[in-house]
């Protein structure tokens, strides 16, 4: 069995290495980081991302412009990101407190936040003392007639 510390210490790293990989991702000049585009549906089927800067669409001359490639992302001069450092942190903290979402989006992330909340339980002491709890608990249940 490994020892809390040592999976602390990989949670960190991991935990980090993920932070790093989703503001690289969410903070990147790409078209659906851009302030400006926005995401429809097309046929039913696909997304499409159409720049909805009035700069843009009076520079090209026609009424829509479809932005939905790095490249065209890259070469625009209109681009403003949507997300900040801030918000891309807060977002993922969110995701490490939803043990579903967690468990979707980072699963080995997920296990070892689980190994760490139930590591207390592992040892004998820690069972005694949950057992302890349960039946106090239990006891104070019958006699305050919280049973009913």
């Amino acid at each position: 069995m490994r020892e809390k510390q040592e999976v602390l210490e990989k949670f960190r790293e991991m935990r980090a290495l993920k932070l790093k990989e989703r503001k690289e991702e969410f903070l990147c000049r790409h078209s659906r980081n851009c302030f400006f585009n926005v995401r429809q549906r097309v046929k039913e089927n696909s997304m499409v991302g159409f720049c909805q800067n009035p700069e843009v669409v009076k520079t090209v001359g026609t009424k829509v412009f479809v932005c939905n490639d790095v490249e065209t992302a890259q070469r625009c001069g209109c681009f403003k990101c949507k997300n900040t450092e801030e918000s891309v942190k807060n977002d993922f903290e969110e995701t490490l407190k939803s043990p579903a979402r967690c468990g979707q989006d980072y699963p080995k992330l997920a296990i070892l936040i689980w190994f760490l909340q139930d590591y207390g339980s592992q040892d004998r002491w820690g069972r005694l003392v949950k057992i302890v709890i349960s039946v106090g608990k239990g006891i104070y249940r019958i006699f305050s007639f919280k049973w009913w």
